[in-house]
């Protein structure tokens, strides 16, 4: 008797958890209302145009002038380059979550900013953290972000 009742909790307890694994991995990523774009470029911190990131809490613009439409990001907006530590970085791109058609870029006043704000709808959107939007908007999506590696003084960001 005991002994089903033991087949019986481990059964419920399987069911239970694939069921629970079934919603968390086939749930849509909510976080990603900006398209893919193809995005493969490489950065040398070495080059003038990136002497900002040789600094930790600095961030760049990188457009499609770098390396045409791979760092161009959606419509063309462009890509942050954010510095968070000495070997890690973070690249966002500039489309701000917040507007439904997605055609306003967000800005960085100076390299120094740890925060790059839409013109628009006045969202906030704070880079140490993953690029997620402060209080100062109405954006509750962070921007999207794409995978930055650093190696031996360059930065591969692409998806």
């Amino acid at each position: 008797m005991m002994e089903t009742s033991l087949f019986s909790k481990l059964r419920n307890f399987l069911l239970i958890s694939l069921v629970v694994l079934l919603f968390t991995t086939c749930r849509g990523d909510d976080n990603h209302i900006v398209p893919d774009v193809p995005t493969d470029f490489t950065i040398n911190l070495s080059l003038p145009m990136f002497f900002d990131l040789n600094s930790v809490g600095n961030s760049v613009i990188v457009t499609s002038n770098y390396a045409g439409s791979l760092s161009a990001g959606y419509d063309g907006h462009g890509i942050i380059i954010y510095r968070a530590g000495l070997n890690e970085f973070y690249a966002f791109d500039r489309t701000c979550t917040f507007e439904q058609q997605l055609d306003v870029a967000v800005d960085l006043d100076l390299p120094t900013d740890m925060s790059a704000e839409c013109p628009e709808c006045g969202s906030r959107y704070i880079l140490p953290s993953m690029g997620y939007p402060g209080k100062d908007g109405p954006a509750t999506y962070p921007l999207k972000q794409y995978h930055a590696e650093y190696s031996n003084g360059t930065v591969w960001v692409h998806n």
